[in-house]
């Protein structure tokens, strides 16, 4: 005796009918006060701003938290390559039990790849942290 298959909108309709259930539970749990679980993430990528000026390529790259020697720069094969691990920010003084209410503070390894648009003179590039900010100056190749 053969199986009959189901019409595939039968199959759809009971899937989505067990995804909304699913769903639903999620929702819940991450609704409730003392939810806290970690995104699952490998890594992360830091916001990040690319300026041309004409003579030279300027990046800026959010990494609040940091010390210059946490952050790795490097370029290779015209791609400026940051890499790192950002602590998770700490509570001064916090005694006990602790409610995550939210959490968009991103922590952890990030490697960010950034494509360069013109070449550049790596011999001459230089790299500083203020204000959280790392600013990475690359200047513009000589001509060939």
């Amino acid at each position: 005796m053969e199986k009959q298959a189901q019409p595939p909108d039968d199959l759809f309709e009971k899937m989505a009918g067990q995804m909304g259930s699913v769903m639903d539970s999620m929702m819940e749990e991450m609704n409730s006060r003392n939810y806290f679980r970690s995104s699952g993430r490998d890594s992360w990528d830091p916001p990040t701003n690319l300026y041309e000026l004409e003579d030279r390529l300027v990046v800026c790259a959010d990494l609040a938290g940091m010390s210059c020697a946490q952050i790795e720069v490097w370029i290779d094969q015209g791609v400026l390559h940051l890499r790192g691990v950002r602590p998770k920010p700490e509570i001064p003084d916090a005694q006990g039990e602790i409610s995550v209410l939210v959490m968009e503070i991103d922590s952890g390894k990030f490697h960010r790849k950034i494509p360069l648009p013109v070449p550049v003179a790596e011999s001459q590039t230089r790299a500083s942290y203020r204000n959280g900010y790392v600013w990475i100056v690359l200047p513009r190749a000589a001509p060939t």
